[in-house]
Formats: C-alpha cells, structure tokens, sequence
C-alpha cells in the first residue's frame, strides 16, 4: 500500500475513476497541501530528458550556470566516469544517486549502450558515432530505473496501465516503439529477453505513460520525468482544485481554491485551457479516458469557468480588482452557445498553435499575419482569452522583444494582463498570471531605461511614447512588483525563478535615491490594497496607465499584422 503525506487520505475506488485522494483537513487557495519528495526510502523518479542530460545533476536536478557570468556561486556538472552518461553536481548527489539506482545497474546499462558495436557501419567508414546513438531516449532511461529499484515495481503493482487498450488501438505505432523500449532496456541490462521480461517491461512502460509527470520548468529549460506513486493516485479535473510544481526531486502540491475537509483533490495533467477537443484527444491519447468534469461535459468556455471559480474576490490585490468584470465578462457571446464559431475554431487551430521558437524574424512575421488573419471571428467575438488568439498575442509579444521594440511588447503584454490571462487563471497566484505581471515590469523597466524616439508625429509609436512619457514608470514597475512577490510562494515557491528575479529588480528600485515617499506609499498599498487612499494610488498610478498602454494593442497588432 503506497502511504499518502499528512493531510492526505485515501477514498475509495470507482469503476471509471479508479482511486482518490481526499483532503483530511481545510486548505486555503494557495496553501501547500502535500511534498511529494524523492530520496532512500520514498519510492519515485525524477530524472531529466535527454536534451538538457548535460546539463543537469542527475540526482537534484540543478542546472548547470557556469556559462552565466552574472551568477556570483555558479553550479557547475561533471559526467560520471563510469558511463559518461549522467552529471552531477557535487560527490554528495554521485554517492546518493549510486545507492537509489545508479550503482545498482544503470550506470553498467548506460557504458553498454556507449561501448563500441563491431558490427557498426559507422565504426567500418571510419566515422564517430551520432552522440545521439550513444543515450538512450527518456522513457527508456526511466524504465532501467524502475526495473533495477524493485521497490517502484512494488509500489506499481496495484496501478492501472490501460495494457490491453494500448494493445488494441494502436498495435503498430506505440505498441510497437514500446515494445522496442522494452527490448532496448532488457537488452543493455544484460537480462534475458524472454517472453515474461519483455511483458514485465511493457507493463512498465503502460503503467509510466499513464502514471508519471513531464517536470517542465520552460523558465529556466528544464523537462524531464517525474514518478512517484502517491502523487499518481490524484484524480484529473479540467476544473482543478489544486496544482503541482516540482522543486529538484520533490512536486509540490498547492490548493487552487479552498478546499474542504473529505473533498477530493484534483489536478489538471494537461493545460486545462486548451480547447475541448485538443484536451479529449491528449487525455485519451496519453492517459486513456474521457474526462466528465462540468467543464466537459457541459462544454465551458475559459470565461465560463472563471464565473464557477470561488474566491474571485483575491483578485483585490491584482491587475483586475474589478470583480464585476470577471463575474461578468464584456463577451459578445460564449461559445458554448456558436457551433458555428466552434467549428471555425476547430479548423485554425492546428494552423495557429505551433511554436513560432526559433523560426527567423521575417518569417515569424509573415506567420503572425496569417495567424492574426485566421483568428478575425475571435476578435470580433472579443473572445481574447480564447485559443488560438491568446497563443497570437503572446507569439507576437515575443517578436516585438525580439525586435528590441519593447514600448509594442509593453503594450501587448498589458493588454494580455487584463483581458486574458485573469480569465484563463481565475486566481492572482495563477503561475501564468504571476509570470505576465513579471513581464510588464520588466518591460516597464526597459522603456523607462530608454524612452523611444517616438517616430513622427501622430503616428502610433509617437502616440504611444508620449503615453509613456506622461506615467510614472519606475511606481508602476514596483507596484508590479510588490504583487508578485507576494504571490511567487503561492504560485510556486521561494525558490522559483520568478521570485529571485522579481526581488532582486524590486531590492533595485527601492534602494534608489530619493523615493522614500514612493517606498512608503507602495508599502502602505500592499499592506491593505482595499483601504481607499490605497486604492486610489493603485486606480490612478497603475490601473489607469496600464489601461492606457493595454488600449494600444489591437491598433499595434493590427499596424503590424492585419
């Protein structure tokens, strides 16, 4: 029986939900409910994916920053010596992880995969062989560990691996490349490639697919996989109540809304605000069910969803204190009631939703104009927190950084601040939310550090300048980032990235010279925003010139891609 943290208890199996995981205490929004650590004695994985291998203790996952000048203490990773495979930061996390898995096979799999093939063909035409061929892929790598730890096969034993459906639906593809998985991690642990290993393995591998978690941190490029059978046995809702963030080896918990004692816990495995059918497809695809929240079954919209969210009154200490606005979304209509309108969605969306990441500016432009094109219902709908409109903005936000042309990433950024993100993420501690608040202050501090020339007059970029010239950008900037500091252990932790950064340009501005009556001002409003001097300084310093700049970005979107 896999054993469950304080403040967690296990609640009884269902037909179509399997098991759940009850609250046995009262959680506030944002609380930590449960850490889901890894270590001797705590049943789990959490290894990175190949592509950030090199750069990544393998035990606490550090990443590597000897490469960051401005990093006074950087952590530096060195290979093992015995596969040449996996890094470490330290002799402390080699010696822990030789004793959880490394030194119990892995390491002697991994110098096999290495050790030169007689029979290459490469080696014969006098070639190195592709690095690539010398690492086995993540779930392979994932699977060595299981099977040299019988303590993860014993905590797996009871987990459901949807086997024979995954046999069944798609015996050529992923029954097929699982198969080789098997086989591959057999083979390079010297085991015997029988009938019973090779079904023990796919098991696994069913059971891994269903079960485990991509640790994806995109802040600081990080992916990887994360298994711990505790966690596994939290339920999915398209409308959660909780969340996990992961922290090295551990995955944090946190309450999205209150919740009550004896009431389920449940979290998204998948970007909850995705449209209907891309979440039907992903869940069924990898975890192989039908979802039957309300969200589903009743097919809600993002703004749909923010009416049914509790607690809409945190946001008083937000970018959107305007509660009636998020109550009452200023929609034209819901799309719930539009099938023309869904299936207009149905057809751009796999043409408006791939990463536009390192594809060159001149062609990142022509895309954004198609796209922007494509999404015209959407935008007269003013449906801007729908996808792939809000995909578009944030696209676009990321061309104009680009193009160092921040007073037009500023302005994007304010209006995804306000008539977006607060939908997709009802609460302030959103992670997304925290992380677009962030993103205004620094471009807040960018335009401040250097006012643009403005163009000619009364063209956009003059207009635009002129605004900026008239606000007091360095009160805005932290004001901005008083609320994110506030929300960064709610939304994460402390040792989030998003935290040092926004403390440090915080720490900044209010060691400047002179702004002792701006400090005390801003100190008082984040003591209590809702007290009416306060909240006339937050309307009139911040709200209105974030408004203003926000009223910028259809005229900006269109100049540049309609």
């Amino acid at each position: 029986m896999v054993a469950l943290p304080d403040g967690l208890t296990l609640g009884s199996s269902s037909p179509t939900r399997g098991r759940s995981v009850l609250a046995s205490k009262v959680f506030s929004p944002g609380a930590v409910i449960a850490v889901f650590a890894h270590g001797e004695g705590a049943p789990g994985i959490a290894i990175p994916d190949n592509p950030h291998l090199a750069r990544t203790c393998h035990y606490c996952l550090a990443i590597a920053t000897d490469q960051d000048p401005n990093v006074a203490s950087p952590v530096r990773v060195r290979a093992c010596t015995g596969c040449r495979t996996v890094y470490y930061c330290s002799s402390k996390c080699q010696k822990a992880d030789w004793a959880l898995a490394h030194g119990r096979g892995e390491c002697k799999a991994f110098r096999r995969v290495r050790a030169p093939d007689p029979a290459s063909s490469e080696k014969e035409a006098g070639k190195e062989p592709d690095p690539s061929h010398l690492i086995l892929p993540t779930p392979v790598r994932t699977l060595v560990q299981v099977l040299v730890r019988p303590e993860i096969q014993a905590a797996m034993a009871e987990m459901e691996g949807h086997v024979e459906t995954v046999r069944t639906t798609d015996p050529d593809v992923t029954w097929a490349g699982m198969e080789l998985q098997a086989r591959a991690a057999l083979h390079y642990l010297n085991r015997e490639l029988s009938k019973s290993n090779l079904a023990d393995a796919m098991e696994i591998l069913c059971k891994l697919q269903v079960n485990s978690f991509n640790r994806l941190d995109a802040d600081i490029g990080q992916s990887g996989t994360y298994f711990n059978p505790a966690l596994a046995m939290v339920n999915h809702s398209c409308i959660p109540n909780a969340f996990v963030q992961f922290i090295g080896r551990a995955a944090v918990l946190h309450a999205y809304r209150e919740i009550k004692k004896g009431e389920e816990i449940e979290i998204s495995y998948i970007e909850s605000t995705l449209h209907r059918s891309q979440r039907r497809e992903s869940l069924k695809t990898r975890y192989r069910f039908d979802c039957a929240c309300p969200r589903c079954k009743e097919d809600l919209d993002v703004y749909q969803v923010c009416q049914r969210y509790p607690h809409l009154e945190l946001n008083l200490f937000s970018l959107v204190p305007d509660l009636e606005k998020l109550r009452n979304p200023p929609v034209k209509q819901h799309l719930q009631s539009n099938d023309s309108l869904q299936k207009y969605i149905e057809e751009i969306y796999p043409n408006c939703t791939e990463s536009l990441q390192g594809v060159p500016l001149p062609e990142k432009s022509k895309l954004l104009r198609q796209r922007w094109n494509m999404c015209a219902r959407l935008r007269q709908a003013e449906l801007y927190a729908i996808d792939p409109l809000t995909q578009v903005f944030v696209e676009a936000n990321i061309y104009f950084c680009e193009q160092a042309n921040f007073p037009y990433a500023l302005a994007v950024s304010c209006f995804l601040a306000l008539n977006s993100d607060p939908y997709r993420g009802p609460m302030p501690f959103f992670g997304p939310r925290v992380k677009g608040m962030l993103m205004v202050a620094k471009l807040l501090a960018n335009t401040a550090a250097s006012m643009p020339s403005g163009g000619s007059a009364g063209s956009l970029s003059a207009r635009l300048s002129e605004a900026l010239g008239k606000m007091d950008q360095a009160t805005m900037c932290q004001t901005i980032l008083s609320i994110v500091v506030h929300y960064c252990p709610a939304a994460h932790s402390k040792e989030w990235q998003v935290y040092h950064q926004a403390r440090d340009l915080l720490k900044d501005l209010e060691s400047l010279p002179g702004r002792e009556m701006e400090n005390a001002v801003i100190s008082a409003f984040t003591t209590n925003p809702t007290k009416a001097e306060e909240a006339d300084f937050f309307k009139l310093m911040v709200l209105d010139p974030i408004q203003k700049l926000a009223g910028f970005a259809l005229e900006i979107m269109d100049a540049e891609f309609a």
